[in-house]
């Protein structure tokens, strides 16, 4: 018996030496595969996302064009009811970025993979458009109003417009249904790659399950990339001006039904102030105001108004009960989405608010840059403020009416 068992022993020694081998190799192999696996997952995640991008780059152009197109528009509307030349920056600054965007348009529609015979119809009706803009404009400079307001009555302008937003309105249709079909196919590519990459988890054991999970992570991160892609609204140039009521908890307390009948009279007037300066009202919150401008001269314009406004508001009032009015203002580029404003430049406008003196304009130092040169006015040095969750120290000036 016991030379039996040895010869046995002997036996199954020589076939697990045996078999060891093919074991390594059969472990190897999977392991070698999970790795093939991992990387091919990653480079099809990769071509999924860029896929996804050059969508959603091809959706901001149209977005943008359609933007600018605008801008050029209603800058063209306001040099001819005003004649002022300021309202020629942003049609001029528009009017010359239209032809490099059509061809930035052109070949995203091809990285996109999306229908690109819209695009010669669209360069036809935009140099339509810049045309008749140039005509109207030359007419107004050269004096002649009548043929200006002529040239607009024909109604050249709106067909023109109608025309632009249809086909970019069909062009933005089309580039959200590619997106929707390559968003669709990353999806269903990644769960046949996770499929297979279970079964060779099983082959090679913990080793896999860590690439399972490693890849998992990834793919997570490429969805989370792709939705932040996706959520990103139109950026635009803005002067933001933020506006508060000093003191109005201790007002309240005092006379609540006074402060709030003063407030809203003043508030009334402000409102109006703001749309006369081409601003719009973004957020209230009762004492605060938060205000978009095209451009730094109408938001400065609109803060010493309502500054100047103030001052006679409270000419009947002691010192201790007037309404008193701080403003912050900055400039800078701004996200636009769903009709509200985000970014470090609205930030800095409100800690800017908390600098200024009652009554008082706290500006940044690209906003004294921007009107310095446009209108007579003392800017004095607050110098480098250190703000809540700004990284960096903001370069700040007092703005006082020139004697």
């Amino acid at each position: 018996m016991r030379r039996t068992s040895s010869i046995e022993t002997s036996i199954s020694k020589q076939l697990a030496k045996k078999a060891m081998p093919v074991a390594l190799s059969v472990v190897a192999i999977g392991v070698c595969m999970t790795i093939y696996l991992s990387f091919w997952i990653s480079s099809e995640d990769k071509k999924a996302d860029e896929a996804v991008r050059g969508n959603v780059a091809y959706l901001t152009d149209v977005s943008s064009l359609m933007s600018h197109i605008q801008d050029a528009e209603i800058g063209q509307r306001g040099f001819l009811l005003t004649g002022d030349q300021l309202y020629l920056k942003p049609y001029t600054t528009a009017m010359e970025s239209l032809d490099g965007m059509l061809d930035k348009l052109a070949a995203g529609a091809e990285d996109a993979s999306v229908e690109t015979g819209s695009i010669p119809t669209l360069r036809s009706l935009v140099a339509q458009k810049k045309s008749e803009l140039e005509q109207s404009v030359e007419y107004r400079r050269n004096g002649d109003d009548s043929g200006a307001i002529a040239l607009v009555k024909t109604g050249q302008g709106k067909i023109l417009m109608d025309g632009i937003r249809s086909v970019l309105a069909q062009m933005e249709k089309d580039g959200l249904e590619q997106l929707a079909k390559r968003s669709d196919a990353a999806s269903a590519a990644k769960t046949r790659m996770h499929f297979l990459l279970l079964l060779f988890a099983i082959m090679v054991g913990g080793m896999a399950i860590l690439v399972v999970r490693a890849t998992v992570t990834r793919a997570k991160a490429a969805e989370r990339t792709r939705d932040e892609l996706l959520s990103h609204a139109d950026r635009r140039l803005m002067a933001v001006m933020a506006a508060d009521l000093v003191g109005y908890s201790r007002l309240m307390e005092n006379n609540e039904a006074d402060t709030l009948e003063r407030l809203k009279a003043a508030r009334d007037v402000i409102d109006t102030i703001i749309e006369d300066n081409s601003g719009v009202i973004i957020t209230t919150a009762g004492d605060s105001i938060v205000a978009a401008f095209p451009s730094a001269l109408s938001a400065i314009d609109c803060a010493l108004q309502i500054q100047k406004f103030m001052v006679t508001h409270n000419a009947d009032r002691p010192n201790d009960d007037r309404l008193l009015f701080r403003i912050g203002m900055n400039v800078g580029d701004v996200i636009v989405d769903n009709g509200d404003i985000f970014g470090d430049t609205v930030n800095i406008a409100a800690r800017l608010e908390g600098i200024a003196e009652p009554g008082g304009i706290c500006v940044s130092r690209s906003v004294r840059d921007h009107i310095r040169k446009q209108r007579k006015l003392k800017f004095e040095d607050a110098g480098f403020q250190q703000v809540k969750n700004i990284s960096r120290p903001i370069s700040t000036f007092r703005v006082r009416e020139a004697a």
